[in-house]
């Protein structure tokens, strides 16, 4: 996987312009339901615009992120702790290698039973507000980063990057085939869970990251389609210029101001970027949070990208924007995933409404 045969992120990105959010409410990717259909009947009803297949990682342990992206090569890794500590045993490294380069790469009914069920229901006419079809994958620097062998991350290993990156993108460009085939366009976002702590921890292999992110989102960007990129830690927005996404999902409820206030930031929107903005914190209570004051938070942050980024108004933040909770919502009830969701609603008519009224 080279640069050379590609044109610039930026010229790309701005072809993106075709697509409008409007503000339209969305999900991360994650729901706490363990049958398809109630999940599927959910997405329909909250989140009608962009609608999302449903990661249901209480259904299987083979629905959590990395086991979902690693498919069949999963077998040969053994879970060290939770979601996101991995080993690949030496003597098993050729053959994980092996079956991650395999080129029918994609996600499989056994472990993602919500995209499968979405396809059905998109193309039965379940989403007839849909403007464009969402999905998710776990993005290459996260899974080579909770891959470990002999003492190892992945991530430090040369080969395995590539060979990682290479399958990620296979995956990518297999979903994202899947999801044109029944929608009228599609936003796919790489979940970069990891990305702000492996900049922290291992600033060597930046500039590594950044051209693993930065060529499976060229190997996937094609017509109809937006390539994004969810970070919900901290990480420095010069990196997300130089991967160049279409998409940037993030924790708005910790860091929306660093956000708008950030010239690279400005950068981003400046030149065609869209903003999913996680407004809506991820915790099982929500009875204290305001979506006025969410409101509130919101259109401050469009002024301060208003009166610093010189050609951007109000009116084209709106149409960049969709509006999420600020991670997934697996861990949570599905109370709390109902109030989210409300949440995230009355905030974007709120923001519509003050919007509409600007001379």
């Amino acid at each position: 996987m080279t640069m050379g045969a590609f044109p610039s992120p930026a010229s790309e990105r701005r072809s993106a312009a075709w697509f409008c959010g409007d503000g339209a409410v969305t999900g991360v990717g994650s729901l706490p339901f363990v049958d398809a259909a109630r999940a599927i009947d959910f997405v329909a009803r909250c989140a009608p615009e962009v609608p999302f297949w449903p990661q249901l990682r209480r259904l299987s342990p083979r629905e959590a992120a990395i086991p979902q992206v690693l498919g069949p090569a999963f077998k040969h890794v053994v879970v060290v702790r939770g979601e996101y500590a991995f080993h690949v045993p030496p003597d098993r490294m050729e053959r994980f290698a092996a079956a991650l380069a395999r080129e029918d790469a994609k996600l499989e009914p056994g472990n993602a039973a919500g995209f499968y069920a979405f396809l059905d229901a998109f193309a039965r006419g379940a989403f007839p507000e849909a403007r464009a079809a969402k999905g998710h994958i776990m993005g290459p620097v996260t899974t080579a980063s909770a891959l470990e062998s002999d003492g190892c991350s992945l991530i430090e290993n040369v080969e395995m990057r590539r060979v990682i990156a290479e399958h990620v993108a296979r995956m990518a460009n297999a979903q994202a085939e899947a999801l044109l085939k029944v929608a009228p366009s599609a936003v796919l976002v790489l979940d970069e869970a990891y990305l702000g702590a492996a900049l922290r921890t291992r600033p060597a292999l930046r500039a590594a990251m950044v051209e693993l992110l930065r060529v499976v989102v060229l190997h996937v960007r094609r017509p109809g389609l937006l390539v994004g990129l969810h970070c919900c830690d901290e990480m420095p927005l010069s990196v997300l210029n130089e991967i160049a996404p279409d998409v940037f999902s993030f924790d708005a409820h910790h860091g929306g101001a660093v956000f708008a206030a950030d010239p690279d930031a400005r950068r981003f929107v400046a030149e065609g970027g869209h903003v999913a903005w996680g407004w809506v914190p991820t915790r099982d209570d929500l009875r204290d949070v305001d979506a006025a004051a969410m409101a509130d938070r919101w259109w401050s942050a469009a002024q301060r990208l208003v009166e610093d980024g010189g050609e951007i108004d109000v009116a084209r933040i709106r149409c960049r924007s969709m509006v999420t909770a600020s991670c997934g919502l697996a861990g949570s009830s599905e109370e709390t995933c109902e109030r989210s969701f409300a949440l995230a609603r009355e905030l974007s008519l709120r923001f519509a409404e003050r919007a509409e009224a600007q001379p």
